[in-house]
């Protein structure tokens, strides 16, 4: 890793367009974007699906909808999937063993068929019991009392471990820390990083998958989502700030209100997506001088998209030291499996260190023999993210900066669609919401504003879209109410994501509805919405336009399920998966998932986009 003061481009926004970052790429018929919502697992893996199918399905000319793209937008779980697909290396799986492939005659698969992942298949790493949140906080216990991963670095850390290093996208040095960058391709590299800074030259930098020669289908402008934490003036609530990272620049690119963790007003804009994370130093043209002591990273922005599960770390480490003997039955149940994962991952000096502290809790006889269990950090707190940041507009030189915390993107908008949207060249959307709560009937709807309800709005949907629209998350009790004028809001933190009008949320509860065949899931819920673009200085959204939204809402489609009315065998294992599992929506915190998990999923979302886009083209009329 490059410690020292580097020159870094600065970009002023808004306006901000992809063109303005790719003014050479090729046409991109339609300007659409499409966004992998967060989700954890079940988001990547639904998202594998939806990808293979967009993969399948062509346009007008005949090229793939994949790979006319313009803009992909991920968030949490979205991001494990979406960020390594756009930098996948030359010595990595090819496209089709990443993201699979849409298979025609589903009907015909057989159980053993469903057992099985291609190598280098991107739902692999899933499968493997050390991605479960037990193993994960056991590696980030691991790292952090014997490889001295600094605890705001353990989720980012493990997420590298297990998602990236798989693909050759981690560069771990000293205590396991990144050591690497990433650009879009090497003129763009050269330009804006290894010119202005030589010392750069010889660091590992990770490029777009279509720019180094490797023959794989183009890739779509990324935009990797995250927030900031804000300390807003007059309320106790803490808000946050989007963050967006893309090949180019890394920032906020909005005007959020409240101030970051020098008193700085956050936004404006961004820096070189190498030189987030660092110290200003002094203004250049179009430049700045910043000090690092490490570049910012994948690790970086594929883990801080997903902090969310960094509680969940937390409260696992809390059981075990409230309970040691949890964590020595883990330890036995999996005592080789550790030891080898010591070996890979923890330096020489402290794999002795650490395979006698797993043999001493594997082995304990008492509470003598516990109390080597022991953490020096007592708090989520430590286990947050926590960057350098400075504002792209009125940077100032601070004495003793501080981080300041970050959190995952879904915290704050977990569809992605406001982080494409901050493009004025993006048209249309495909949003895909691969969500944990189904569609299903509710009792009260949309809030009339005279005490009833808009007919037909009695419609439960996942939180994350109606703050899209103006309202709070569905409540069984008062349904769907603005976030306009309520004194005590429900998960105030997306009280900021309004882009659309309210009045356009019913007619979606509606087509969404209606597709699904009236809350029977007989047909793909996908519903097609023109939409007027509202200004939304949080996010940098610019109003004034209209796009077209398709919206893909995750729903076990009978039609899908009738594939296999002659096998009984796979209908048998979906009513199982079903029962026991709630698929396809999976829990969040179900981090590991079988490949029968991961291949049931996939096709269910691959055949999903195919055969609503074959009724009626709802996807591929887009890339006009």
């Amino acid at each position: 890793m490059a410690t020292g003061n580097f020159v870094a481009p600065v970009w002023l926004t808004p306006p901000l367009t992809v063109d303005q970052f790719l003014p050479n790429a090729p046409a991109t018929p339609g300007n659409v974007g499409v966004c992998l919502c967060g989700g954890g697992s079940r988001a990547l893996t639904a998202g594998m699906g939806e990808l293979q199918a967009l993969a399948y399905l062509t346009a007008r000319n005949g090229a793939s909808l994949l790979s006319q793209v313009k803009a992909l937008s991920t968030v949490s779980g979205g991001s494990w999937l979406g960020v390594p697909y756009c930098y996948l290396p030359a010595s990595g799986p090819a496209d089709a063993a990443y993201l699979g492939t849409h298979n025609t005659n589903q009907g015909s698969l057989t159980v053993a068929q469903l057992g099985q992942l291609p190598a280098g298949n991107a739902g692999v790493p899933l499968t493997s019991s050390f991605f479960s949140l037990e193993l994960i906080a056991l590696q980030a216990y691991l790292l952090y009392e014997f490889d001295n991963v600094p605890a705001n670095m353990l989720w980012q850390t493990a997420i590298a471990l297990n998602l990236l290093s798989p693909y050759s996208l981690f560069s771990p040095g000293q205590d396991s820390a990144p050591t690497d960058m990433f650009s879009y391709d090497a003129q763009t590299l050269a330009a804006e990083v290894t010119g202005p800074n030589p010392s750069l030259a010889t660091e590992t930098a990770y490029l777009y998958a279509d720019a180094v020669g490797t023959g794989r289908a183009r890739r779509p402008y990324l935009i990797c989502n995250m927030a900031m934490f804000l300390a807003e003036p007059g309320t106790d609530v803490q808000a946050l700030a989007p963050v967006q990272a893309t090949p180019f620049l890394t920032g906020i690119t909005g005007a959020p209100a409240g101030t970051d963790a020098n008193g700085l007003t956050p936004g404006g804009g961004g820096v070189g997506s190498f030189a987030f994370n660092s110290i200003y130093v002094a203004p250049g043209t179009s430049s700045a001088t910043v000090a690092q002591t490490r570049q910012w990273a994948i690790t970086d922005i594929v883990g801080t998209s997903s902090a969310a599960f960094a509680e969940e770390l937390q409260n696992q480490i809390a059981q075990w030291l409230a309970n040691p003997a949890e964590l020595g039955k883990l330890l036995l149940q999996y005592a080789q499996e550790i030891l080898a994962w010591i070996e890979k991952h923890l330096e020489l000096a402290a794999q002795a260190k650490a395979k006698a502290f797993v043999r001493t809790l594997m082995t304990a006889a008492g509470a003598d023999d516990m109390a080597v269990l022991k953490f020096s950090f007592t708090g989520l707190q430590d286990l947050i993210p926590a960057y350098y940041y400075w504002p792209a507009t009125n940077p100032a030189v601070i004495g003793q900066p501080q981080p300041t915390r970050f959190a995952d993107g879904g915290n704050l908008e977990n569809t992605g669609v406001n982080g494409l949207l901050a493009y004025g060249d993006i048209d249309n959307i495909i949003s895909f919401i691969n969500c944990e709560i189904p569609m299903t009937a509710g009792g009260p709807g949309v809030a009339d504003g005279n005490g009833g309800f808009i007919p037909g709005t009695s419609i439960i949907v996942d939180d994350q879209l109606p703050p899209l629209f103006g309202y709070q998350p569905y409540d069984a009790t008062s349904g769907y109410v603005p976030y306009a004028g309520a004194s005590n809001p429900s998960n105030p933190m997306f009280a900021q994501s309004q882009v659309f009008a309210c009045s356009e949320f019913p007619a979606l509860l509606q087509g969404l509805w209606a597709a699904s065949g009236a809350g029977a899931d007989s047909a793909p819920a996908v519903f097609k919405q023109q939409l007027a673009v509202m200004n939304n200085p949080w996010f940098g959204v610019a109003g004034g336009k209209t796009v077209t939204v398709v919206w893909c809402y995750l729903s076990l489609v009978t039609a899908w399920t009738a594939q296999f009315s002659n096998n009984a065998a796979v209908q048998n294992l979906i009513a199982s998966e079903v029962a026991n599992a709630q698929f396809p929506h999976y829990s969040t915190f179900q981090t590991s998932l079988s490949a029968t998990e991961i291949n049931l999923m996939t096709n269910l979302t691959s055949w999903t986009v195919v055969t609503a886009d074959e009724a009626s083209q709802v996807f591929s009329s887009l890339f006009a």
